[in-house]
């Protein structure tokens, strides 16, 4: 099954409390729910009814009437599994079966990471991975809106404030941090590459995307911090139904991370850009603390689009950094960071009281 498309789905689950939670979950993405079922006798007559079609087939060990050998039966090229433990965590004898999901969000991603199927397309990035360091994962509503260089000197001004950091390049359309920073051949490398006094940094391709988990689990023993830079980000909500490789660290991200930034500036069309992205996260739900962060250009007429009524980023933190492309430019033409190219620039100082607020809250 292509999970690129919206899924059609069959629920057979007993519980009538989880089957509710697991309906509504897939009805909030969109998905299609073609039959709700009861024991094993309805479950035959819907795939009966639904012949033909590409199916996704919830099931609890619990369903009346049926056995492991029975479902496993079911599965075929047009119709993948998918199963759930009973309440109690009993797996009752069925193979590949998940523990039951605590909330919509980690039951939605659950399904899409883990689903049996011969046309997938990313690495399965299983869920709640318990990460020893902070994770702040940055995302651009859209391209040009500073969220490279705003996760290149967050990391900088946490290292500064003694905070061991990580910062991890995953901006697959555009990787950006190895030529500002001056790091050649940076992809290469198997792991991490120090670059300053508490500051290493990373690079992802397609191949090291496969083991990212890994990767992630051994730098949570050694950072206190890692910054991760997304890209653009402008379509997280359809990306987090997405196969494809290059989705696979927003998702594990959006489940994982302990606060997201969202990056936009005060243009007229990047603040369009933001609204339409805050409201399709109202179809989403992600636990950890989001951010958003606007740059405000200096143009009256930007600031009086600014000031005009925006739908906020629901139980969001605001941050409003003045752009400072001066500061900026010298520091890509010096490939360094902005505390080295404009110690006093307005632009880093606001980046540092970002830091100073996460790292009074990474140290363990």
């Amino acid at each position: 099954m292509d999970l690129l498309e919206v899924p059609t789905v069959i629920t057979a689950i007993a519980d009538p409390e989880f089957e509710g939670q697991v309906s509504r979950a897939l009805f909030s993405q969109g998905w299609n729910v073609v039959a709700r079922v009861m024991d094993f006798s309805e479950l035959q007559r819907a795939l009966s009814v639904n012949s033909g079609k590409k199916l996704l087939l919830l099931f609890s060990t619990d369903l009346p009437g049926a056995s492991s050998a029975e479902i496993e039966k079911l599965e075929s090229p047009s119709t993948s599994l998918f199963g759930f433990a009973d309440h109690s965590g009993n797996d009752r004898g069925f193979s590949n079966v998940f523990a039951r999901p605590t909330s919509p969000e980690n039951l939605t991603l659950a399904i899409l990471e883990n689903v049996r199927s011969s046309s997938f397309r990313a690495p399965m990035i299983h869920a709640n991975t318990k990460c020893g360091a902070k994770v702040v994962a940055v995302g651009g509503i859209g391209h040009g809106t500073a969220n490279t260089t705003i996760a290149i000197n967050l990391a900088q001004e946490s290292a500064l404030l003694g905070v061991k950091t990580l910062l991890i390049e995953a901006s697959f359309q555009a990787p950006a941090i190895s030529s500002l920073l001056d790091q050649r051949k940076l992809s290469s490398e198997a792991r991490w590459r120090d670059f300053s006094e508490n500051l290493s940094i990373m690079e992802l391709t397609q191949e090291t995307t496969a083991d990212f988990e890994e990767k992630v689990m051994a730098a949570g023993e050694k950072f206190e911090l890692i910054v991760i830079d997304l890209g653009s980000v402008a379509f997280l909500a359809r990306e987090l139904s997405d196969r494809r490789w290059s989705s696979a660290v927003k998702i594990w991200a959006a489940r994982n991370a302990n606060q997201l930034f969202f990056t936009t500036n005060s243009t007229f069309l990047a603040q369009k850009r933001c609204d339409e992205f805050v409201q399709s996260l109202t179809n989403i739900s992600i636990s950890a603390e989001i951010h958003l962060v606007k740059t405000n250009s200096s143009n009256k007429r930007d600031q009086e689009i600014n000031a005009s009524k925006r739908a906020p980023l629901r139980s969001s933190v605001q941050w409003n950094l003045p752009w400072d492309p001066r500061s900026c430019q010298l520091a890509i033409d010096e490939r360094t960071t902005l505390v080295q190219a404009s110690e006093r620039g307005a632009l880093r100082k606001e980046i540092g009281k970002i830091a100073q607020a996460i790292s009074a809250i990474s140290r363990k």
